[in-house]
């Protein structure tokens, strides 16, 4: 295939049909990952047994059409830090209190590491947002089916599913909420899961809107039932990160074609903003998360964080070993956090979780990672005048004020997202899609302009 056409970004996919199928494939094997991993770890049944043969498929594949890309290129824009990290996580195992779990995680990161290099050496920009914006569609809409499902027939829902596996029981039964006012669990079984997809369904469909030519319906359809989707997991830790999401957005419309000095006025602002806004839901955390229908903790996360610093304090350097995700059963992790019988198996954190596992040199490694992607990713949704390279940054952002109080960042999707987006947002200018003379806040004020019927048309 010549080289101008494979660095041509077009909505239509131009590389076959199979590339794209194990694009489906390995999103299935990361958010499916991304529930299994929840809270129970493994558990030996026969699911457990189809995804890891799916995960196998998916990373064998992966390595295959990477080694057919320009694989060298993408190799060569992995940043210096996630390398690092990468070797921390193995290099761990001399000194890891539980070595055989350090090195099958990081088998697993490695997994996702291929993943997610295969993503961004065959699939341009556009090309992602189009396999996310699908992928996002079944999360939701299969979401809201499952919960219409075991809401019509919750009566009799136990009694159908009687010798079930306990986990895929649970699923059920703690869904059906959708009458009752009820937090929303979904296809995904969790209701901050199915909300975190829902904000990246927001942004993802937004952008599909002010990308696409073609018919919008569907598009706006899906933007919608996202929204809705966020209301009724209510996740406060989602919310947060929506007020991010915005002022970024904002931000970057704002910055864009404007001068040095200007751009960096607006930036002092927004942190300055930020920076009060953190002030305030400190200092009135009770009543902002009694609006919110939380507790003042989020959930025990305070008494959760307490119990992770005092593990850390006894090895702050080094670490106690990586993992990904806590393992039951391991020390120290095993009764390190009960709290009214529940055991909680992550740091509620994913900032205070690295720093648990790698110790203060894998978390430096990791914020500086963190940092540069959004950097890097900030510059390119600015400076670029397509509404297109804005999704990464959000998507971003997303991820990073999750990481407050979710320690999904370590695994599965989050980690294959952020290594893409580290990777991929080196690309070079010749293979983005051309600027043009207008900018996005221009673009996207006449599309605002347009009545809804006329989208709904196109």
């Amino acid at each position: 295939m010549p080289l101008t056409l494979m660095n041509n970004a077009k909505t239509t996919m131009s590389k076959g049909w199979q590339p794209q199928v194990l694009a489906y494939l390995s999103l299935v094997v990361l958010i499916s990952g991304d529930s299994f991993f929840a809270e129970d770890y493994i558990r030996a049944n026969p699911v457990w047994s189809i995804w890891l043969v799916l995960a196998l498929a998916s990373v064998t594949g992966s390595s295959y059409f990477l080694l057919r890309a320009d694989w060298f290129r993408v190799i060569r824009q992995i940043p210096i830090e996630l390398a690092l990290l990468l070797a921390l996580m193995i290099g761990s195992s001399p000194w890891s209190a539980y070595a055989d779990e350090t090195i099958s995680g990081f088998l697993i990161q490695i997994g996702v590491t291929v993943i997610a290099l295969f993503f961004a050496a065959v699939f341009s920009w556009r090309e992602l947002l189009k396999i996310f914006a699908n992928a996002i569609r079944i999360i939701i809409f299969g979401s809201f089916a499952v919960e219409l499902f075991t809401s019509t027939f919750k009566g009799i829902l136990p009694k159908l599913i009687v010798g079930v596996d306990p986990a895929i029981q649970d699923a059920f039964t703690q869904s059906g909420h959708l009458f009752d006012g009820g937090r929303i669990q979904g296809l995904l079984g969790n209701a901050n899961l199915v909300a975190a997809w829902a904000l990246i369904g927001v942004i993802t469909f937004a952008i599909e809107i002010g990308v696409t030519k073609s018919r919008k319906t569907l598009s706006i359809a899906s933007l919608v039932a996202s929204l809705v989707m966020i209301l009724v997991s209510k996740s406060a830790g989602i919310i947060f990160a929506s007020i991010a999401v915005l002022l970024a957005a904002a931000v970057s419309l704002l910055a864009e074609g404007k001068d040095r000095d200007t751009r960096h006025r607006y930036y002092r602002i927004a942190w300055s903003l930020a920076g009060v806004a953190m002030f305030f839901v400190l200092v009135f955390r009770r009543a902002v998360f009694d609006l919110l229908g939380k507790s003042p903790d989020m959930t025990h996360r305070s008494e959760i964080w307490r119990r992770v610093l005092s593990l850390i304090s006894q090895r702050p350097l080094e670490g106690w070993g990586f993992t990904g995700v806590w393992v039951p059963g391991v020390k120290p992790y095993e009764g390190l956090v009960v709290i009214n019988g529940e055991s909680y198996y992550q740091a509620h954190n994913a900032y205070l979780d690295m720093w648990l596992q790698l110790g203060a040199v894998g978390l430096v490694l990791f914020i500086v990672l963190l940092t540069r992607t959004f950097v890097k990713t900030w510059r390119l949704g600015v400076h670029h005048t397509n509404v297109l390279y804005l999704w990464p940054l959000l998507v971003l952002i997303t991820q990073l004020v999750r990481g407050v109080t979710e320690s999904r960042l370590l695994v599965q999707s989050s980690m294959m997202m952020l290594i893409l987006f580290a990777v991929k947002s080196h690309d070079p200018e010749e293979l983005l899609e051309p600027n043009k003379h207008t900018t996005k806040r221009d673009r996207l004020e006449r599309l605002g302009r347009r009545p809804i019927t006329r989208l709904l048309r196109r």
